[in-house]
């Protein structure tokens, strides 16, 4: 049995101020400003991370504890959780194919994200050999997610996405809107205007591409109630992988605003904290170049 253990190290972050939402922010204007402290939250600490593995999870084990949640990115789509109140989380991360996977981990609270980023690379190799006395958040174990099957009522993640029970699309109820299928990079090209009766379903994230000219203006507007489920809102560049702004409030609506750099398809990412349902409107608006 081969595996390191990965710690923690410093990335550069981003902080945002508290306050009303404000365009052009990662944030879109943070938590409420009662909601927590005045001030940033320290960096998240992880605990040791195993690599490699041999099964497309890697699960993120922490402590947060002057953050209200956190937010993990590279492993695909950002996944943002929910501090406990002992100031720890958990966080099953999937991944998507056999690489190696550069994590970054910040926290937030009512003040903004931490400065710095707690880090972890983990390598997901289907050769790798199997490592005994691991558990998913859900106390599952890894092993048993290979070729697995959500079983939709036992209160475990049993196929390894992240999702357990009636989160996960094999079990939902949710019946997805008309702009369907665009659950990936390859959604279609939308035009400016308003789009109404939209909804996001758990473990079904939706993708919406702009096409933006260098010096165009582009405002994205999410509205829902975020008492229903919280959602996110971030914008992609023409690669489709870079993330260029995030919107990140955890009350009702979101606002984006982007001034491209360079021409070409966009993508709009909408999902959901918890992987949250909800449904919503997204208004595009964009201001040609002269």
């Amino acid at each position: 049995m081969q595996y390191r253990l990965v710690s923690t190290a410093a990335l550069a972050a981003l902080i945002a101020a508290c306050g009303d939402p404000e365009v052009g922010r990662r944030d879109g204007g943070g938590f409420l400003p009662d909601a927590g402290s005045a001030d940033p939250p320290r960096a998240p600490r992880l605990g040791a991370v195993a690599s490699p593995v041999p099964w497309p999870l890697a699960t993120l084990r922490g402590e947060a504890a002057t953050a209200q949640r956190v937010i993990v990115e590279g492993g695909g789509n950002p996944i943002a959780s929910t501090v406990l109140p002992d100031g720890t989380f958990c966080v099953d991360v999937p991944l998507p194919s056999p690489d190696t996977y550069a994590l970054r981990v910040l926290s937030q609270n009512a003040a903004g994200f931490s400065e710095t980023a707690a880090a972890a690379e983990v390598v997901f190799d289907p050769a790798a050999p199997p490592i005994a006395g691991l558990t998913t958040c859900s106390g599952a174990d890894p092993a048993g997610c290979i070729g697995s099957v959500e079983v939709c009522d036992n209160g475990i993640d049993d196929d390894c996405n992240g999702l357990r029970d009636d989160r996960d699309p094999a079990c939902a109820a949710c019946t997805d809107d008309v702009l369907e299928p665009n659950d990936d990079t390859s959604a279609p090209r939308l035009e400016p205007g308003r789009y109404d009766g939209l909804r996001l379903c758990p473990g079904s994230p939706d993708y919406f591409g702009i096409f933006l000219r260098v010096g165009d203006a582009l405002r994205a507007r999410l509205f829902f109630t975020h008492a229903d489920g919280d959602l996110d809102l971030a914008l992609l560049a023409p690669d489709h992988e870079t993330v260029l702004e995030s919107a990140i409030s955890t009350d009702d609506d979101e606002t984006l605003d982007w001034t491209a750099a360079e021409e070409g398809e966009h993508m709009l990412h909408v999902y959901g904290v918890g992987d949250a349902t909800n449904d919503y409107s997204l208004d595009l608006e964009v201001v040609r170049a002269m």
